[in-house]
């Protein structure tokens, strides 16, 4: 098998990407929310119980930009639309007048697509945001009649009376 010689700045990217992999398999596995600091466990590394627990805030977000972007892909198919209006028939008679058509009708179709994607996506993230908040609600209270001891060693073994 032959092989493949990239730039300079592929072949970068592509090094990079191969010890990102090598580190994060062998590092240890963090919280994406919990910052490089491993979240509110302290100096020791060590998480703490509310490292895990739910925000809302990241699918909002995301829910916002989803619905930012399809009203800048609306706003952008429209200026498009409206931009080449007349160029076909300024351009009557030359071949790239259907050249120009095609390429205009595949960008309306991806604009289109982007923004009805949007659409749909903004409030299925907003619903898995609330979706986990209930979740997390419903477990923490079906766990609340389990008694556990205060201290993690009390469970080690028995202690002789």
């Amino acid at each position: 098998m032959a092989t493949e010689a990239y730039s300079e700045s592929w072949q970068e990217l592509i090094d990079l990407a191969g010890q990102e992999r090598q580190s994060a398999a062998s590092g240890p596995m963090s919280l994406a929310s919990a910052g490089s600091s491993g979240g509110s466990g302290g100096s020791s590394g060590a998480a703490s119980r509310s490292d895990l627990e739910h925000s809302d805030g990241p699918w909002t977000t995301a829910a916002g930009v989803a619905e930012a972007l399809r009203t800048s892909t609306t706003t952008a198919k429209s200026r498009l639309t409206s931009t080449h209006t007349g160029v076909t028939a300024a351009t009557e008679g030359l071949a790239s007048s259907g050249v120009l058509k095609s390429v205009l009708t595949s960008w309306e179709d991806r604009l289109s697509s982007v923004r009805d994607e949007c659409g749909s996506l903004a409030p299925k993230l907003r619903q898995v945001g609330k979706d986990l908040g209930e979740r997390d609600t419903k477990v923490k209270s079906s766990l609340q009649g389990i008694n556990t001891p205060s201290d993690p060693s009390d469970l080690s073994e028995p202690k002789e009376k």
